[in-house]
């Protein structure tokens, strides 16, 4: 629950899967740890509150008598209309509820992904076709862990979809996506640091939904590209060589049809007749700039108090046995480069995990220690001693046998960008990580 999201009028809460993990497989080191959480989790939504959740691969991978367990003891409405685990439904197919004068019914969908030994997933049409069937309303919404191409394909069958909420996906759709029947499909990614937040207006007598900031955008993106090719006639007035005018006549070229298809965009959008729903939605960052809900807040704490206390504390130090010699070792004879690595944010990586109390997290720890993702390098949490943060052999390779010989063991010179990929992997770090622009920032 957070603090300073407040809407006006009737609210409709979902969630869309992958809450208590975001993995259809949890290794069995880290279960203790995400049960835990979801415990935590589940109590949370129950203080908030929440009209509908569909249990995605990544809930299911706790186990479906511990979802089923959680769902009880915390009332979690959970829906999925394709999901059969030894021969019956475990959740309902649907929820149809009234709110604000609208009715609304909620239907989940499963993907394939889940890999619960007892349950598997139906094909999801006539699912869905069976709960609309008994429950029409004024607004459907569908819960989706399916790919983003598979909802489109459902929602096409389906005229009286409103709207997809896709929990399995990566992509963000702060823009939400138009589909083939009318409705839109949204996303706030699959790692929970986004909340979606969509304001609508039903209008009487429509069978379509649009977004009500669509014009305001391309306008937006339009003012952005007329601005970009004033400044690239600008440079190629001022260019003294016939390649640099040459090159930037292209650029100028290339924006100038971009503009042309945004101008036509722009026209069809305002042109658009008949009676529409009208939508618009935002991602909201959850970052710290936002208060936690006091109730949460203490949860939360009391939840990363039990895992810090159920974690086995190693005194021994994590380079007494093993490859790693640790950074330190590295200091006497490349100064220079261990001066450059200490400005860097891997050299603060540990830190910024004590610093949330986080240090103890089997889902955190890994990316900010030295050798977790090696064979031969630490595997618990409280064994790291010595190979905190993301230190020299974290790219270079372990260091022990260099530093007892070094004109005999040669270390990797040149780090792949592909070892960077174990951390920076595209959902971790939020799709941020492009090695052009990062490397530069460690090179040494």
């Amino acid at each position: 629950m957070i603090e300073g999201l407040r809407a006006e009028g009737p609210v409709v809460v979902v969630d869309a899967g992958n809450l208590f993990a975001g993995k259809a497989v949890i290794r069995a080191e880290e279960r203790d740890q995400q049960v835990a959480k979801a415990r935590l989790l589940a109590q949370a939504y129950a203080l908030a509150g929440v009209d509908a959740m569909l249990p995605g691969a990544g809930d299911l991978a706790l186990g479906l008598p511990t979802v089923r367990e959680l769902a009880t003891a915390h009332t979690l409405p959970y829906v999925a209309a394709n999901l059969e685990c030894g021969g019956e439904r475990p959740f309902p197919a649907y929820l149809h509820f009234e709110r604000g004068g609208q009715s609304f019914t909620v239907v989940g969908v499963m993907g394939n992904s889940q890999k619960e030994p007892t349950c598997h997933v139906t094909e999801p049409a006539a699912a869905v076709r069976a709960a609309l069937e008994a429950a029409p309303a004024d607004v459907v919404i569908v819960l989706s862990g399916q790919k983003l191409q598979e909802d489109e394909a459902l929602a096409a069958a389906f005229p009286s979809v409103s709207l997809v909420v896709n929990g399995q996906e990566r992509q963000q759709l702060e823009q939400p996506r138009a589909l083939a029947n009318g409705g839109l499909l949204l996303s706030a990614g699959s790692r929970g640091k986004q909340l979606g937040v969509m304001a609508f207006t039903l209008t009487p007598g429509a069978t379509v939904w649009r977004d009500g900031q669509v014009l305001a955008r391309l306008a937006e993106q339009r003012d952005s590209y007329r601005t970009r090719v004033a400044e690239l006639k600008k440079r190629q007035a001022d260019a003294t060589d016939d390649a640099s005018r040459a090159r930037l006549g292209k650029q100028v070229s290339f924006f100038d049809g971009k503009l042309v298809d945004l101008e036509a965009s722009l026209k069809a959008a305002a042109d658009e007749s008949g009676p529409a729903h009208r939508a618009t939605n935002r991602l909201v960052d959850l970052g710290a700039e936002l208060a936690d809900h006091p109730a949460t807040a203490t949860l939360v704490a009391a939840a990363k108090a039990l895992i810090e206390a159920a974690e086995p504390v190693v005194t021994e130090s994590a380079i007494a046995a093993g490859p790693f010699a640790g950074s330190s070792a590295c200091t006497g004879c490349h100064a220079d480069q261990a001066k450059q690595w200490g400005g860097t944010a891997h050299a603060s990586a540990w830190a910024t995990l004590v610093k949330t109390n986080n240090e103890r997290d089997r889902a955190c720890f890994s990316c900010h220690v030295t050798g977790a993702l090696h064979p031969d390098g630490p595997k618990d949490p409280g064994a790291v001693a010595g190979l905190e943060s993301v230190g020299c052999e974290a790219c270079h390779g372990p260091g022990k046998a260099h530093v007892a010989n070094p004109p005999t063991v040669e270390m990797i010179a040149k780090p792949a960008a592909e070892l960077c990929a174990g951390c920076h992997d595209g959902k971790q770090d939020g799709g941020r990580f492009d090695p052009a622009s990062y490397l530069p920032q460690v090179v040494h």
